[in-house]
């Protein structure tokens, strides 16, 4: 889309390997899974009984998107951010998820590539800017 031109790419990079695959971490491969937001609560099976005195909800954050496009994280720690939350109530527990919508996470998604470089992912700048353009589009401009 846009000024983007695709570069040639070797049957390496067209056909790339899971980096648990690369880097010999076959055991983690169930957390660096892709999965699909789930922005409607859904009821959870519960073994046991939760006391109905405990009531509220229990977030928490981590990478839950490794690849936009055809182009991959190169790092567990570059994955989109997905938010869970947990909420009990009444001895009941129901669950959603929902990406957390930064820039990146906007503009890779807009693109469907990997725009922004990450912890462990560089990425290709825009052939279509100049090193100035480049450079400026790291900074943002205060407002008025």
């Amino acid at each position: 889309t846009g000024c983007y031109r695709q570069r040639t790419l070797t049957s390496a990079q067209k056909n790339p390997k899971h980096f648990t695959d690369v880097h010999g971490l076959p055991c983690i491969e169930k957390i660096v899974t892709s999965v699909e937001d789930i922005p409607e609560p859904i009821s959870t099976n519960i073994i046991g009984m939760i006391p109905n005195w405990i009531n509220g909800n229990f977030l928490r954050n981590g990478p839950g998107k490794f690849e936009m496009g055809n182009h991959r994280f190169n790092h567990w720690f570059d994955g989109m951010a997905l938010l869970h939350q947990f909420k009990i109530s009444n001895g009941e527990v129901t669950y959603r998820s929902r990406f957390l919508s930064s820039d990146s996470y906007q503009t890779n998604k807009e693109q469907n590539r990997i725009v922004m470089s990450e912890f462990g992912t560089l990425t290709m700048p825009d052939p279509c800017k100049n090193f100035f353009q480049r450079f400026v589009s790291r900074f943002e401009l205060p407002s008025k």
